[in-house]
């Protein structure tokens, strides 16, 4: 009897394209003895039509994994044409669909019909998730649901070549002891009948072909224009985001200056805004009070503005993961240049002697360099308040950073 290799089809979003090839390296020890083979997308050769092989591919496998994430639900394509065909396949017991969560989202509400599905890894707990000490941890769990779901398929698989094989025996037993002896002008008859046969049944199947490819070509263009319609809808949707404030602040202004770099006023503008989102107008300059009362969605919106027309040289990210890198915080100043190094002459003996001595002078407001080839993570600075003729920033940079860990970021 031949080996049984069973076809896996591979469901997802390009989004997840680097969690799909973590999962093809935990399968890689079926695949490469031939117990399985796992196709997806990325596998289409030049000049092959893709949604013909996808749709191939897609009824021709034995396993269907559906990698769940909001991106995934998210893709039109993905749910009419991939889940469709397989929650169906599942259903005339025709294939094994199996639900893998990759990162957490709501999956179970009845339009899905995927609840019914037993889902992996274990009690479909996300594959990205704290309850995992790593990712290799979740696949390895993953991979096991896999390989039992297979396992079982193969067995099915095997005992029915045997049945078949034993069928096909048979059968040609009963042919070879019934087939009735044709006279040589009968058979040629035959044959001449079953020529034209075949040539009116080739016609009708080549225009049964062509009218189906026109109408596959024509609801595939209906879908590409619905899909550019839900692009330019989302990129209005996400301009929109980019400027999202729980404390209805506007940040057009803040976005246009740094998007037109003029980072002094940016700077001054930040300041302006987090007073404003925090609930501390009638202050100058923000205290730890200040701090804790910013909304992490107006933090998230300032940071993530700063750091994308900045090209990701300035925001408050950027000096936390240098601050996380030393956490020291006169070395933290000297990386992100808010204090420098001078040399300067000093009299000694009553003035008798002179001589040369290295000075750290931390920089005022005035002397920090507002454009780009400033230090990474130089700006903001967020105008910092004076205590005894020195600017005090560590308090307010510190706790900045602490409520950033506090929301994520």
């Amino acid at each position: 009897m031949a080996e049984v290799s069973l076809k896996v089809f591979c469901s997802y979003s390009h989004i997840d394209e680097p969690l799909r090839d973590e999962l093809d390296k935990h399968l890689s020890p079926f695949i490469q003895s031939g117990i399985i083979s796992n196709w997806h997308d990325r596998k289409i050769l030049p000049g092959e039509e893709w949604d013909d092989e996808i749709k191939k591919n897609l009824k021709t496998a034995d396993i269907i994994l559906l990698l769940i994430s909001s991106d995934f639900l998210a893709s039109r394509y993905c749910w009419e044409v991939e889940v469709n065909t397989a929650i169906e396949r599942h259903k005339a017991r025709e294939a094994c669909v199996i639900p893998i969560i990759l990162r957490s989202v709501y999956w179970k509400y009845p339009p899905l019909t995927l609840a019914q599905i037993q889902a992996l890894p274990k009690n479909a707990t996300p594959v990205i998730s704290n309850s995992w000490h790593n990712r290799d941890e979740a696949f390895t769990n993953v991979v096991e649901g896999i390989w039992n779901a297979a396992e079982k398929l193969i067995e099915a698989r095997k005992q029915q070549l045997k049945e078949q094989e034993e069928n096909e025996k048979l059968q040609k037993l009963a042919e070879q002891e019934e087939t009735p002896k044709l006279e040589l002008q009968q058979a040629e008859e035959a044959n001449r009948q079953l020529n034209e046969a075949d040539n009116l049944q080739r016609l009708r199947e080549t225009i049964e072909v062509e009218r189906q490819r026109q109408q596959e070509t024509q609801r595939l263009q209906k879908i590409r224009e619905q899909e550019e319609v839900e692009r330019l809808q989302q990129e209005q949707q996400s301009a929109s985001n980019e400027l999202s404030s729980e404390k209805g602040v506007d940040y057009t202004r803040l976005r246009d200056l740094l998007r037109d770099g003029v980072w002094i006023e940016a700077d001054r503008e930040t300041l302006a805004v987090m007073l404003k989102a925090s609930g501390s107008e009638q202050n100058t300059s923000l205290d730890l009070g200040s701090i804790s009362k910013l909304p992490c969605t107006d933090l998230r919106t300032i940071d993530q503005l700063w750091v994308k027309y900045s090209n990701g040289r300035f925001g408050f990210s950027v000096q936390k993961r240098i601050w996380e890198s030393v956490e020291d915080y006169d070395t933290f100043s000297d990386r992100v240049g808010w204090r420098k190094w001078r040399t300067v002459v000093v009299n000694k003996w009553f003035g008798l002697k002179q001589q040369t001595e290295k000075q750290i002078k931390w920089l005022t407001y005035s002397d920090f360099t507002f454009d780009t080839s400033a230090p990474e993570g130089h700006l903001p600075i967020l105008v910092p308040r004076t205590f005894w003729g020195q600017e005090v920033r560590v308090i307010s940079v510190v706790g900045l950073f602490r409520h950033m860990d506090t929301c994520e970021l």
